[in-house]
């Protein structure tokens, strides 16, 4: 009996071999198609080659993880003995140990705060406040209109109280930041209910603090910027939804903070009410037991639903004669899939079909081959669709999957080659797959200057962002911790792997359900319109925050039941 309870265990963790090699094959893959301008060639021997290089790399990394992660829990007690000079620093879950980690971040902090002073903005900040300023510009929830207003309103501020619109939108910078460092605080002492070791809650500390590109984002505002503390904070009150079977929600304070975070979450960025709506079913599917406990929980995560889902777009938008946004945005895969078979394959399309793609594209089938970019999505998927449009759209994707299957995966490949590889190539440009800021303003709407004084440059940020790339990115081995995929799909993809290799047989679904925000957020990723150029790097920013808080928080469970 002994005898098959342990080869039964060694089938489990060889199954979790499965996870190396199906990333190593996404790798080789997407490798292949970033190197070759969005092509996939299945005769050609150099993509079997590039498989079989990724899914041996990446076994032999796993394994290396597993060994470490079995030598650290066995010598837990000295990772969880504090340093002589830093013993009275608790790092624990109490008021005094996050406020005062939370000020020593925000100091760490204060060279960013005066090299990046007017701040840094986005294409699409300018692009929102052109939206209130301008008339002739069409005022639409594509970006989220919430964050319009709170632009505007900083805008306001900044004239009244400096008599400069920009000063306003730094000050909401600068709340940003410390909303940043105070999620930053909250998530490394949240660790300390997971019995992490003192030593590795130090770790995530002064990782989060000092990693370049968080405090370079953080100095920049737009949506994603803005929502990923909120974003933090949703996932530590998860954690402890989780934790306690739900029991939490007996505390009013709770209730209140979470729907007021929740709704944060959802107003400030499009995806993020659908992963909260993801994660909060998941959690009631799998983890939490008690029927009343699960009706709490889904009334709970439903109320915020209610009003962004359902009472905004009803009632507020079409009272502030705002439009809605483009349904397109959430069909960027299949657009892109149906235009790149569009785009090799027009002399195969009958009359009929390629009416169809003409009446959902809203342009004829030469502008749409034109249109056509391996890379990005946004050049194709400009117009409204109708829910005629989508339907056709659904029609034509599923025909032409079966029709021209390799054109279907290379067009997926092409959006997400970050996400999948270490070198993407456009052009001149090598280091797409990197995790890249942004240093001045000098990308915007044009026009914006006739309202709002727009600052291009920063006090110093191009020195900061200097350094940066032709440092930090130019480092051999170190820089792999700057790729996008490293946060994107190889941490999440090695978490799930440590579940499955020690994680107990009742106990691993379980556990990825504690990971559920992380995990969906990461297939949120997949799904978009884009993975490389500097806008993904803000996409990927929340994976920056929470891995490492999902990745102790497992590793914390995984020692509890060793020690079990």
């Amino acid at each position: 009996m002994a005898q098959s309870v342990k080869n039964f265990k060694n089938t489990s963790r060889n199954f979790a071999y499965l996870i190396p090699i199906i990333l190593g094959t996404l790798f080789g893959m997407c490798s292949f198609i970033g190197r070759h301008e969005g092509k996939i060639n299945i005769g050609n021997i150099l993509l079997y080659a590039n498989i079989l290089f990724y899914i041996l790399l990446f076994a032999l990394a796993f394994f290396a993880i597993a060994k470490i992660t079995a030598y650290a829990n066995r010598h837990r007690s000295s990772l969880d003995k504090p340093f002589a000079p830093l013993r009275r620093i608790t790092l624990d879950w109490s008021p005094r140990s996050i406020i005062t980690l939370w000020c020593a971040i925000t100091a760490l902090w204060i060279p960013y705060f005066i090299t990046y002073f007017p701040g840094v903005y986005w294409y699409d900040t300018s692009w929102q406040l052109m939206e209130y300023f301008d008339s002739s510009v069409p005022f639409t929830d594509h970006h989220p209109f919430m964050m319009t207003y709170l632009f505007v309103g900083f805008a306001h501020i900044g004239k009244a109280l400096f008599n400069n619109a920009i000063y306003g939108l730094y000050l909401l910078i600068l709340i940003q930041a410390l909303l940043s460092t105070l999620s930053i605080a909250c998530a490394t002492c949240y660790t300390a209910k997971y019995n992490v070791p003192w030593k590795c809650r130090l770790f995530m500390a002064l990782f989060l603090a000092v990693f370049p590109i968080i405090p370079m984002l953080s100095m920049t505002l737009a949506k994603d910027t803005f929502n990923t503390p909120f974003f933090v904070f949703f996932s530590i009150a998860f954690c402890e939804l989780w934790k306690t079977q739900g029991t939490i929600l007996k505390s009013v304070p709770f209730d209140i903070f979470f729907v007021i975070d929740v709704l944060a979450v959802s107003l400030t960025k499009k995806t993020g009410m659908y992963i909260v709506i993801l994660a909060m079913i998941f959690l009631v599917c799998t983890a939490i037991k008690s029927w009343r406990r699960k009706l709490g929980t889904l009334i709970l995560a439903g109320i915020p639903y209610l009003i962004v889902g359902v009472v905004i777009p009803t009632f507020v938008l079409p009272t502030l004669h705002i439009a809605p946004g483009e349904s397109n945005e959430i069909l960027a895969v299949p657009m892109q899939q149906v235009a790149n078979v569009a785009h090799n394959h027009k002399d195969d399309l009958s009359a009929s079909e390629i009416t169809d793609i003409e009446q959902i594209y809203h342009m004829d089938i030469n502008q749409l081959q034109q249109a056509y970019c391996w890379y990005k999505a946004d050049p194709i998927k400009g117009q409204q669709l109708s829910s005629e449009d989508e339907h056709k759209l659904i029609r034509t994707w599923a025909e032409q999957l079966i029709k021209h299957p390799g054109d279907m995966l290379a067009a997926w490949g092409g959006l997400s080659a970050a996400w999948f590889s270490f070198n993407v190539t456009v052009g001149n440009d090598r280091n797409l797959s990197m995790l890249l800021p942004i240093s001045n303003s000098g990308h915007h709407y044009q026009g914006i200057e006739r309202y709002v004084p727009w600052a291009d440059n920063t006090k110093a940020g191009n020195a900061v962002e200097t350094f940066y790339m032709d440092t930090l990115l130019a480092t051999p081995v170190f820089n792999v911790i700057w790729q996008k995929a490293f946060w994107a799909t190889i941490l999440p993809s090695a978490i799930m792997f440590l579940i499955l290799t020690f994680g107990r047989q009742k106990k691993k679904l379980n556990l990825l359900t504690l990971n559920a925000p992380m995990l969906i957020t990461m297939l949120v990723l997949f799904a978009g319109p884009i993975s490389t150029y500097t806008e993904a790097t803000r996409y990927v920013l929340p994976m920056l925050y929470i891995v490492p808080l999902f990745l102790f928080l497992t590793l914390g469970q995984l020692q509890s039941e060793d020690d079990r």
